[in-house]
This record gives C-alpha cells, sequence and structure tokens, in this order.
C-alpha cells in the first residue's frame, strides 16, 4: 500500500540518518504514528501544520510502500475530508511498521511555514 506522511524538519533529519530506510520511534506523548492515503492529503496538512519554535519551519511530505499484508490490519480513519483518510499505528508499532518497508522513503515536497503568528505546535 502507498501511504503519504507529513514531517516536521527534525522528523525528517531522522529519516535521513537512517537512509531513508524507516521512521524514528515516537515521543512519549505521541501515542499514534498516522500516515495518509493520500499525497493531496498530507500536502494540506503539511502547508498548514504549525511546528514548534525551536524547529525549523520547513516541512516535508514523505511517500513509502507497505506491505498490504501487514498494513491492513489498521483500519482506515475518517477524518474531516475524505483526501485527509489516514491509518493511525500505534506508536509501539514504529519499529515493525519499518520492517514492513517496500523500496526507500521518498522526499515528495517541501513546504516553508510562516511562523508570523506564534503558535507552537505540531502533533
Amino acid at each position: 500500500m502507498e501511504l503519504y506522511r507529513p514531517l516536521n524538519a527534525d522528523e525528517y533529519h531522522e529519516v535521513e540518518a537512517r537512509s531513508f530506510r524507516g521512521f524514528p520511534p515516537r515521543a512519549a506523548e505521541q501515542p499514534l504514528f498516522t500516515a495518509l492515503l493520500s499525497e493531496e492529503g498530507a500536502s494540506q496538512i503539511a502547508r498548514h501544520m504549525r511546528i514548534a519554535k525551536d524547529c525549523d519551519n520547513v516541512v516535508y511530505v514523505v511517500k513509502f510502500l507497505v506491505e498490504d499484508a501487514y498494513i491492513r490490519q489498521f483500519p482506515v480513519q475518517h477524518v474531516q475530508e475524505r483526501t485527509r483518510r489516514a491509518l493511525w499505528i500505534p506508536a509501539d508499532e514504529v519499529d515493525i511498521l519499518n520492517q514492513h518497508l517496500i523500496g526507500d522513503i521518498r522526499l515528495l515536497a517541501s513546504y516553508e511555514i510562516n511562523r508570523a503568528d506564534g503558535e507552537v505546535f505540531f502533533a
């Protein structure tokens, strides 16, 4: 299955350090790893994402393939718009997800985020 994810700069650099072969573990306060079913949805989120002030103001959109037999255990979550349908993978499954990736994680786009509003959140 082809999936997409917006990444803040820190997460992108961690993926890069893994030679684009896996995602880093989630922080304790992040119980889910969200993977979107459409590039459009991931790009919409990336362009409007709020990021922490101590993080670079660039957000990336990546594409990755996961073995169907593994990923189908996670039900599709219908959040707001159809383009934002997603799979919610428990944080403690990220290492297992990485074992089921097919090929490299690929960069599709990057967006510079305007911080003029001073908001500080990225989930």
